[in-house]
């Protein structure tokens, strides 16, 4: 009997804590589930801070927050794996909660990096724009080599490229296309500057005939003038500068002409050796100068005995002053060439041995920059 009544005993304890360990079972399934909100959390804070372009202004910070995330959905897997009596969803909480800070750190901070970059972006575009502005105004119409004329409209093209992306937002594109329009509108500026000094170096040169111009037309003599950085021509009479016309010069014209085919604009004081009507000229009417007068023959020979140029390429001459002009660029092949009306003022005001006076600049260096 006793044995009996302690068989049923276990059976009933056996059963109890069957029942016990179910119900302990059914409640943990039932309380113990996934991180799922927190997942959600991370998921929707990681797509934000991507689509607010996280990835390109905070990328460590952004890769941080996706490692996260991916170590959280893995560590659910692993959970989900198991029996559920012994799932701890403890650490895929914890790494999604991390992926989560991650993602709004780093969104705070792309949002940071942009309005900077914005910012820099915008003064420096300002600053490039300026440069652009004074390369056109200063040395844009300067007889450049090919080669440095390029490099500037490539500069440019880059800079209008930075301004486009820089209107999409797309600020870091910007800002590259923007490093290389400024390194290509330095080495312009730079080139260009050096071309500049190296055309001033004749200033002392130029100011002595200037002011002999003046003199001789203090004196009652009519002068014509030509400032070839100015590209103008100006007529004199009394000391003063009675009228002043636009002109166009040869394709090298800040080179001083010293042979034949150059294609330069000869400088010094010459004099109107023979007036051209429109019978005896292409080109409306012409005063031909007395180019190449004696200082250019000295000059000459100096070249060809120092061996820097020969004999074969000869001296050139027949340089005028003629009509034909307002084309808006210089073509001629070392003359100056200045519109049909205008000729037609020159042409009266003028008279075989008119001293004519032709400068590289007025200005100074430093007043022409400035």
């Amino acid at each position: 009997m006793k044995a009996r009544k302690l068989f049923l005993l276990n059976i009933y304890l056996f059963v109890g804590l069957a029942v016990i360990a179910s119900g302990y079972s059914l409640f943990y399934y039932a309380t113990i589930k996934p991180p799922l909100e927190e997942i959600e959390m991370a998921r929707a804070a990681l797509a934000e801070a991507k689509g607010k372009m996280a990835g390109k202004y905070a990328g460590e910070l952004l890769k941080e927050a996706e490692e996260n995330f991916e170590q959280s959905i893995e560590e659910w897997k692993k959970q989900n794996n198991r029996l559920f009596i012994f799932r701890d969803y403890t650490r895929t909480a914890q790494l999604a909660l991390n992926s989560y800070d991650r993602s709004l750190v780093a969104l705070n901070e792309a949002e940071k990096s942009k309005n900077r970059l914005k910012y820099n972006t915008e003064i420096r575009l300002h600053k490039l724009e300026q440069k652009i502005s004074y390369f056109e105004e200063h040395y844009e119409t300067l007889a450049l080599n090919p080669a440095n004329y390029k490099l500037f409209v490539s500069g440019k093209t880059k800079f209008s490229e930075a301004i486009i992306e820089y209107k999409a937002q797309e600020y870091l594109i910007a800002a590259k296309h923007l490093l290389k329009a400024e390194e290509a509108i330095n080495k312009a500026e730079k080139q260009a500057h050096l071309k500049l000094a190296e055309f001033y170096r004749k200033y002392p040169e130029w100011e002595k005939n200037m002011q002999m111009a003046y003199r001789l037309s203090s004196k009652g003599q009519t002068v014509i003038l030509i400032d070839k950085l100015d590209a103008s021509l100006i007529i004199l009479k009394s000391g003063k500068e009675y009228k002043m016309f636009r002109v166009e010069l040869g394709g090298n014209w800040m080179a001083d002409k010293i042979m034949s085919g150059d294609k330069a604009t000869p400088e010094g004081i010459y004099k109107v050796q023979v007036k051209k009507g429109r019978s005896n000229t292409k080109y409306h009417k012409a005063l031909l100068i007395d180019y190449p007068n004696m200082e250019d023959r000295n000059r000459y020979n100096k070249l060809v005995q120092s061996g820097r140029i020969t004999k074969n390429n000869g001296m050139g001459g027949l340089i005028e002053i003629h009509g034909e002009g307002g084309k808006g660029i210089n073509w001629t092949d070392g003359c100056i060439a200045i519109e049909n009306n205008e000729m037609d003022i020159v042409f009266n005001q003028c008279n075989v041995n008119t001293p004519v006076i032709i400068v590289g600049a007025r200005q100074t260096f430093e007043e022409y920059l400035n």
